[in-house]
């Protein structure tokens, strides 16, 4: 648009440029003409005058003429007799013009010669004819049009400039609007300043409006899916995580190579069946949320401790560090044992816990503080035991960073394959997490390690990231999954995680290698988790855009844990989301974990992206999953049709 008034004012100016140039050379011209006219007949009545003192005599004449004529201001002079007879013609060529020929050609000067009679007392002798020189005409006019071009051009361009410069001021406020339709395009919400141009001002008023609506609208989906998350996740007497919340936490956290160790504190209310006899359920209810509030304290003091009700009586702690186990379960006991309503319903507690958790299984941490959780039972005190953490895996941690080194040096190094599906069993893409082959001291295949070597990368992963070795294994997992399909064209997944999104030079990495293999790339998702630290923002934006160029598409896996994350992928501009295990398993059974799932994809699916169940491993959950609206599904109880494979 703006292109077009540029050219529709430059076309008007020129218009009226060239216009005002024609007519003031016509009006120009046309007085010029007259004038040479007047000076014709003027030259012609006074040389008539003066051949008429000449009493008669034509040699007298003749010689007053040619002595006017030869001042050369005439270009052409006649006497002719009443009876046609010519007496004497004087004739000058015409004087050279400096005006163009195409100039003269185009604006001829065509002024009727002067007519007087010359006269011998009352007697007529004949009549003059007089032309003057009317080179001047066209000189004096090309003259006067340069000049008038000049003023006009000089004009035009400065009206030339006050326009652009009005029309600068008219594009800043239309771009703004611009850039506020492009943001909500793009799910970024701006509020933009309203312009002074009315037109625009109502426009700008009108999308403040719809942005302000659509903020409250994913504003309240937002806290919707907040308010189910917590009637899916937390218990409704105590407000802290259900079991299956509790438990995912303290998995994820033992598989964060990230944390040394942490410590698991379980605390029991001791006898609840007789207490809830003797007490009553209300009072039961409130001596169960006093309980809560005393590990709510603690987490509320110590980022990154986490409390969970196991079940009716028993409560879990995941302390963030080592070291203070011990003390913690002593004060969690003195003041739970202390409390106001402990000593009026004469209730007590045991507490039990393990530390050095690192490389331990969820499981196998509850199952150690469980017994050391009925050693403090039994010992009426709180019991803190060590995890047994086996001191060869210490000592070949070492080991094990320089086997992950070689194995990718040498490329030992496979993918898995998971398949993710639609509702109709066809095939999404195949989930390649990287496999590296393990060998021992003499380079053979060590005994128990799955026949050929290859383990899984949760048994390696936590090192290598340890040993900044992701980009690497990143990068060797992504030149796999693009060289099986080059083989099959079945479509792949490949993970990176955040050490490699933030590596100097990963991203542009990547892009190389798909620009180099354009074909596979269309037929290739990349993935990266969605964690409390995830990258930059701008970093995640920048290789999504890179990515999503080639031909790749971009997804989040374990995400749901935050709904207000969720809203931000979208300006991320990911492609799919995969709803971790935990907010979808059980689904089909648990009403709450039902609603919360739902909730999740609607909003995923209000985003404009896709969303993807992970670790279904039940195939209720899996029908459940397809009620609930889900476009893929992954997880053991997966199954792809034997066409696509």
């Amino acid at each position: 648009m703006t292109r077009r008034i540029m050219l529709l004012l430059a076309a008007v100016l020129l218009a009226a440029l060239l216009g005002s140039l024609w007519i003031h050379t016509l009006a120009a011209r046309d007085a010029l003409q007259t004038q040479l006219e007047l000076r014709n007949q003027d030259a012609a009545t006074a040389l008539a005058l003066s051949l008429s003192q000449q009493d008669g005599d034509l040699a007298a004449m003749e010689t007053v003429a040619a002595a006017q004529f030869d001042l050369g201001h005439y270009r052409r002079l006649v006497f002719i007799q009443l009876d046609g007879k010519k007496i004497f013609e004087r004739q000058h060529a015409l004087n050279p013009p400096t005006a163009p020929q195409w100039f003269i050609q185009a604006l001829p000067v065509q002024a009727p010669p002067g007519r007087a009679t010359v006269m011998q007392a009352w007697r007529e002798l004949g009549v003059l004819q007089v032309e003057s020189q009317s080179s001047w005409v066209h000189d004096t006019l090309w003259a006067a049009c340069s000049r008038t071009a000049a003023l006009l051009l000089a004009l035009a361009v400065l009206a030339l400039g006050l326009s652009v410069a009005l029309l600068r001021g008219w594009q800043r406020p239309l771009a703004s609007t611009v850039a506020q339709a492009q943001a909500i395009e793009s799910g970024r919400f701006v509020i933009a300043e309203e312009p002074a141009m009315p037109e625009l001002r109502h426009l700008t008023r009108s999308m403040n409006s719809m942005v302000r609506r659509l903020r409250q609208l994913f504003d309240s989906q937002a806290e919707q899916v907040a308010t189910l998350q917590r009637q899916a996740q937390t218990d409704g007497v105590t407000g802290l995580l259900l079991r299956r919340q509790f438990v995912g936490r303290l998995a994820d956290r033992l598989a964060n190579p990230d944390v040394p160790g942490s410590g698991l504190l379980l605390v029991r209310l001791l006898r609840l069946d007789t207490v809830n006899e003797r007490l009553g359920f209300a009072a039961t209810d409130r001596l169960l949320a006093a309980t809560a509030d005393v590990l709510s304290a603690y987490v509320q003091r110590v980022p990154g401790a986490v409390a969970g009700r196991l079940n009716g009586s028993d409560f879990g702690l995941l302390l963030p560090v080592t070291g203070v186990s011990t003390e913690t379960a002593h004060s969690l006991a003195a003041a739970l044992n202390a409390s106001p309503l402990a000593t009026a319903g004469a209730v007590s507690y045991a507490v039990g816990g393990v530390e050095g958790l690192l490389g331990q299984s969820a499981s196998a941490a509850l199952a150690a503080a469980d017994l050391a959780l009925a050693r403090g039972e039994a010992s009426q005190c709180a019991v803190v035991e060590a995890a047994g953490v086996a001191a060869a895996d210490m000592v070949g941690a070492r080991s094990w960073r320089l086997q992950i080194t070689a194995a990718l040096d040498e490329g030992r190094v496979r993918l898995g394959e998971f398949p993710v599906i639609d509702r109709a069993g066809q095939l999404i893409h195949l989930e390649c997490p990287l496999r590296v082959q393990f060998l021992a001291a003499d380079g053979t295949v060590p005994e128990g390690a799955g026949g050929d070597g290859y383990r899984p990368a949760r048994e390696w992963l936590a090192l290598a990231m340890r040993s900044r070795l992701m980009p690497r294994v990143d990068l060797a997992a992504l030149d796999l999954a693009l060289k099986a399909i080059n083989i099959d064209g079945v479509p792949r997944c490949v993970h990176v995680a955040q050490d490699s999104l933030d590596a100097p030079g990963f991203v542009s990495d990547v892009v190389s290698r798909l620009s180099l293999a354009q074909s596979a790339a269309r037929q290739l998702s990349i993935e990266w988790v969605e964690t409390a630290n995830n990258a930059s923002p701008t970093v995640l934006r920048e290789a999504a855009n890179a990515w999503r160029t080639l031909g790749v598409k971009v997804g989040v896996e374990h995400a749901g844990a935050s709904a207000q994350t969720l809203t931000q992928w979208h300006s991320t501009r990911v492609d799919f989301i995969k709803v971790d295990a935990r907010h979808v398993q059980g689904a089909a059974s648990d009403n709450a974990m039902r609603g919360y799932a739902a909730s999740l994809v609607s909003l995923v699916h209000g985003l404009g992206l896709k969303a993807i169940a992970e670790g279904i491993n039940d195939p209720a959950d899996l029908d459940a999953a397809w009620d609930l609206g889900f476009d893929g599904a992954t997880g053991p109880a997966v199954r792809v049709t034997d066409s696509e494979r």
